[in-house]
C-alpha cells in the first residue's frame, strides 16, 4: 500500500490564512486473514508553519518536526461490526519528535454492505505519543454509514470530538478541542 496526504490547517478568522501543514507519507504493507489484519511498513512526517502565520505572529520559533518511522498495527474484528485495533511506531530519526508513538482504538460499523438505509458507526480513538510524556489525544466520531460491498469502500457522516494535544504536529504540545461535523471515505 502507499498513502499520501497534506493536512493544513486554516484560520477561519484570518482570511483563511495558512497557520501550518502537515505532510505524511506511508508505505505500509498489510495483511489480512479471517478476521484479522497486520501491517508493517514506514511513514514519515513533517510540519512546517504557513507563510501567512509566521508574518501575522514575528518572532514565531520555527519548530521543525519531523520523523521518520517504522509501524506495526494489528486489529482484529471481534464479530461483523466491531473492530478492535492497535498499532505502535518507532522513529529512527527525529527532529523536535521523539521516538515513540502508539495508539489504539475500537470501530463499530458495517463491515457487510449495507444497502442503501446504511447503519450507523462509532468510532474512538487514543493516540499517545513520548514528545508530550505519552499524552496525546483522544477522538470520538459517530454518525451514519454506507457500505456498498465488502471489498468497498466505507461512506459515514457524522459527528466529530477531539481532545488533547495538537493534532497538527507544527503545535504538537499546544491543547485543543475540536467538535465538527464531518464526511469520510474509508477504501
Amino acid at each position: 500500500d502507499v498513502g499520501a496526504a497534506a493536512n493544513v490547517r486554516l484560520s477561519f478568522e484570518d482570511n483563511m490564512d495558512v497557520q501550518a501543514t502537515d505532510y505524511r507519507v506511508e508505505i505500509p504493507l498489510t495483511y489480512g486473514w479471517a478476521n484479522k489484519q497486520i501491517k508493517f511498513g514506514y511513514w514519515h512526517v513533517s510540519s512546517h508553519l504557513g507563510d501567512e502565520f509566521i508574518v501575522a505572529n514575528p518572532g514565531v520559533d520555527r519548530v521543525n518536526y519531523a520523523k521518520d518511522s517504522f509501524v506495526f498495527g494489528y486489529s482484529h474484528y471481534y464479530n461483523d461490526w466491531l473492530r478492535f485495533y492497535g498499532e505502535v511506531s518507532w522513529a529512527f530519526w527525529s527532529d523536535v519528535a521523539e521516538p515513540l508513538e502508539c495508539q489504539f482504538g475500537f470501530d463499530y460499523a458495517p463491515r457487510c454492505p449495507t444497502g442503501i438505509c446504511g447503519a450507523p458507526f462509532v468510532a474512538a480513538n487514543v493516540n499517545l505519543r513520548e514528545e508530550v510524556n505519552f499524552g496525546g489525544n483522544f477522538v470520538v466520531q459517530a454518525g451514519w454509514s454506507w457500505r456498498s460491498d465488502e471489498s468497498g469502500g466505507l461512506f459515514r457522516v457524522g459527528l466529530h470530538y477531539y481532545n488533547g494535544e495538537s493534532s497538527q504536529r507544527t503545535f504538537f504540545d499546544q491543547f485543543e478541542q475540536q467538535v465538527g461535523i464531518a464526511t469520510w471515505y474509508d477504501f
